[in-house]
Order: structure tokens, then sequence, then C-alpha cells
């Protein structure tokens, strides 16, 4: 079992955290801001909290509905979840996806670009997609979502006053989908009594590129410096990940959470990458302060 069942009854409010996954929404609007400050060079207006914003949405909406598909399945191996052991009713569960969905449309639109508005659309559908067709396909279902945070980060890109450098910030978000693709296809394993030698590596090989480029372009300007570091330290997380994974893979949950928490210091060396001298270094401070942050919250909400 991944965890005993509850000894009470959970309040309304722990409920919902536990099924919108409370760790891992700290990592969620860091994609978009990554991705617009990066396209933007660091010039903003207020569409930057708009799609922030929208992305939490269709995150949560995400959660949501893998709960419902996955209801059947929890019964058997994880009672202990909100719908299956009935704090959270099916029904209510279904208006808030939706609503959610709308919503973070509605934000998009708002800020008056067509092309944030469609990858946002197109955030939904892959999102849908996995969660209804291809999840339980090998390596199909890992990159459909993988595909859902690139673009989210796309749909960041894609906003903004002066969205002129989109091509560097798709192969950020290429990377961390890649990234969320090899870290899906290890949750594959969470409820198996043996994990594989092999999808222990993808997650930290999925990194480098990205990686590599930030740090590249990162060392031409002294100014984006400290990016550098920061995807060092993005990379360092990362074998430590592996180092527990290749020495006490069990329980696989924790480090699933652990990995998904890597976006955090990831998203902070882009910010400061795209936007060093305006935005950025702010930005990359408080995702800094919300990876330990997501961390104690994963020790009362699981992030799998």
């Amino acid at each position: 079992m991944l965890a005993p069942p509850p000894l009470q009854t959970p309040g309304r409010l722990r409920t919902w955290l536990q099924l919108l996954r409370a760790p891992n929404l700290f990592t969620v609007p860091g994609d978009p801001i990554a991705g617009y400050l990066i396209s933007n060079a660091g010039f903003t207006d207020s569409s930057l909290v708009l799609v922030a914003a929208a992305s939490l949405c269709f995150y949560g909406a995400g959660l949501l509905l893998n709960d419902l598909v996955d209801l059947a399945e929890d019964r058997r191996e994880r009672p202990f979840r909100p719908l299956p052991a009935g704090h959270a009713s099916p029904g209510a569960v279904k208006s808030v996806l939706w609503s959610l969905n709308v919503i973070g449309l509605l934000l998009l639109a708002a800020t008056g670009c067509s092309r944030a508005f469609l990858a946002g659309a197109a955030t939904v559908l892959a999102v849908w997609s996995y969660n209804c067709i291809t999840k339980k396909i090998p390596v199909l279902g890992a990159l459909n979502m993988g595909a859902c945070r690139t673009l989210s980060m796309l749909t960041g890109a894609l906003a903004g006053p002066s969205p002129t450098m989109v091509p560097i910030a798709a192969l950020m978000a290429v990377t961390a989908g890649l990234y969320i693709a090899a870290v899906t296809n290890l949750a594959r394993f969470e409820t198996h009594s043996n994990l594989a030698i092999s999808p222990r590596f993808f997650p930290v090989l999925a990194l480098l590129p990205g990686l590599g480029i930030g740090v590249q372009n990162a060392l031409y300007s002294p100014d984006k410096g400290p990016a550098a570091l920061l995807f060092g330290i993005t990379l360092l997380g990362g074998l430590s990940l592996l180092r527990q994974l290749l020495v006490r893979p069990s329980p696989l949950p924790p480090l699933i959470g652990g990995h998904i928490r890597l976006l955090l210091p990831f998203q902070a060396a882009a910010c400061w990458f795209g936007a060093s001298q305006s935005l950025g270094p702010g930005f990359a401070f408080l995702f800094l302060i919300l990876w330990p942050t997501s961390r104690l919250v994963s020790k009362r909400f699981y992030a799998s």
C-alpha cells in the first residue's frame, strides 16, 4: 500500500487540496512565467498574471479528471484517496473540473492574444487525451503528459507585449516536457513491486539538453551567470534523486514528488536566464523559496 487510510474523515479544504495535489501546485505557474519572460526578454504586462492563473486552472482540471478516470482502479489500489473513500462526490468534482477549464480559457481570452488562447485550448485537449486515451499506453502516454507541460510553457511564451524570443522559450518548454514525460513513465511503477533500471535514468537524461543550452547561453552574459548556477543546482538535484532511485527506490511516490518539485529550480534558472535585468531574479528567488515549501507541504499531501 502507498499509505494507510486516514483515521478520520478529512475536512472539505483538506479533501480538495488532496485532490489538487497541493505540493505540485507550486510548480505550475513557473512554466508559463518562465516561457513568458524568456520570450519577451523581460518585458511584461498584465497578461503575465493571466497566463499563470490559467495554467493553474488547467492543471487542477487535469488532476480532477485523472481521479475520475482512475476511480475504479483507486478503489482497488488506493482506497484512501478522496473519491474512493467517499470524501468527495464525482458530481462535484466534474463541476469543478469544467469550471476550471472554462475559467482558464476566459483568462487567456482576456490577454487579447489569440495564439496564447489556442495554446491553452491545445493544453486542455492534451490533458483530456492523456487521461482518457493514452495514459495506459507505454511511452505514448508519458509523451502526452510531457506535451501538457510543454504547452503550458508555450502558452506563456506566446503571450505578452513582445514575444520575439519564442524559439528559445520553445527549447526550454520541450526540455520541461521531456523531463515530465520521463517522470510520468517512472510513476507508472508506483503500484508495482519492481522498478526497472532504465526508467530511473530518464529524468536526468531528459534535463541535459535544456540545461546545456541554458548554461552555454548564460555564460555569454555576466548578468546571466546566476542562471548557469541554478541550472547546475537543478542537475545536482536530479543526480541526487537518481542516487536514491538506485539505492532505495521504495516507496516510490515520495521520489516522484521530489522529481516534480525539481521543476522549481529549473524554472528559477529559466526566469533568470530570460529576464536577468528585470523580473527574472525576483521570480527566481520566489521559485527557490517554493522548492522547500513544496517539500514541507508534501508531508501532508501526496504528490503523485
